[in-house]
């Protein structure tokens, strides 16, 4: 059965990445996330120290990234397939530079990385995470060239459009600036995606709809949503124990993303919708540790609503 929805051949009423991928490859591709050492300068002292309050690893201070060997690469990016299990066995992969701000440092050793793992038979295209306060001329020109070859996506963490917000969670840098960046890369031409968070300290309803309405109207390439969770060691953590911030509930949580998807436009790949919290860390919310259900629940909602992505676009 499908929704009827236009980027859809399923039940599913918005654009998901999964659609996306099968339409662009004709087959099914698999993401490779990696951690090669990036570090972020909100984490050594350059604009922050410790990260943003949700950051799980800000203790560690990771300073400018100058390189990595060869043979080292090589074995993250072969270990980092290895963990998608069977299922992805003799499939293409999407190298995914998760972890740290991928753009900040040598662009030389970067792009020494970038280039490498695009030169593996089984790379299909290139997924960086960055900082939109790491991306200048330099960058953007180079991510322009690399997406004329190859299947590229810059994700950039915006997490809210309310400077208020983002100074009390330390994100080290204000709307005008994620801008900048942003407008960099899509002026070139280079796919970007947007990371926003529902549920951080004092933000409304409201606001979290206002996020995803200004997002939406930037039009990116896709857009990745998920809730804040809280994780042992971090500084949100500490603010849930004293009562400064609470858990969303899982009907508030749905009610808001589908708000969101309704305002996005339609073609905007919805590349997530729940966070990826750690097992072995996870304070709260429970639910956030059971995906399928969640996106069960946004799919039921959607269908009650008799709504799909983008009815609300614009408005």
């Amino acid at each position: 059965m499908t929704s009827g929805f236009k980027y859809s051949d399923t039940n599913k009423r918005y654009h998901t990445y999964g659609y996306y991928i099968r339409k662009r490859f004709g087959r099914r591709v698999f993401r490779a996330a990696m951690d090669i050492g990036a570090g972020c300068p909100n984490r050594c002292g350059e604009c922050g120290c410790g990260g943003c309050l949700f950051c799980s690893d800000g203790s560690i201070p990771r300073g400018r990234f100058t390189g990595i060997p060869s043979e080292q690469l090589d074995e993250i990016y072969a270990k980092a397939c290895e963990a998608t299990g069977l299922k992805a066995e003799g499939a293409p992969f999407i190298p995914y530079l998760q972890a740290g701000s991928n753009t900040y440092g040598d662009i030389k050793a970067f792009e020494a990385v970038y280039r490498r793992l695009l030169s593996f038979q089984n790379a299909v295209g290139l997924c960086v995470a960055t900082r939109a306060d790491c991306i200048d001329e330099a960058y953007a020109d180079l991510f322009a060239e690399l997406s004329e070859k190859t299947y590229l996506t810059v994700e950039l963490g915006l997490q809210t459009i309310y400077d208020e917000t983002a100074l009390a969670c330390g994100r080290g840098h204000d709307l005008s600036r994620f801008m900048q960046g942003y407008e960099l890369l899509q002026s070139r031409g280079v796919n970007v995606g947007v990371h926003i968070i529902n549920g951080l300290p004092n933000e409304t309803a409201d606001m979290m709809r206002g996020t995803a309405r200004f997002v939406g109207k930037l039009r990116p390439h896709c857009v990745k949503i998920h809730n804040l969770y809280f994780e042992t060691d971090t500084a949100i953590s500490e603010m849930l124990m004293r009562g400064e911030v609470r858990a969303m509930e899982l009907d508030e949580y749905v009610g808001i993303i589908c708000d969101q998807i309704e305002l996005m436009p339609p073609e905007t790949v919805i590349a997530r919708l729940t966070g990826d919290a750690d097992r072995r860390k996870i304070i709260a919310p429970e639910w956030s540790l059971h995906k399928l259900p969640v996106l069960n629940e946004i799919d039921k909602e959607l269908a009650r609503r008799g709504s799909f992505q983008g009815d609300k676009y614009g408005k």
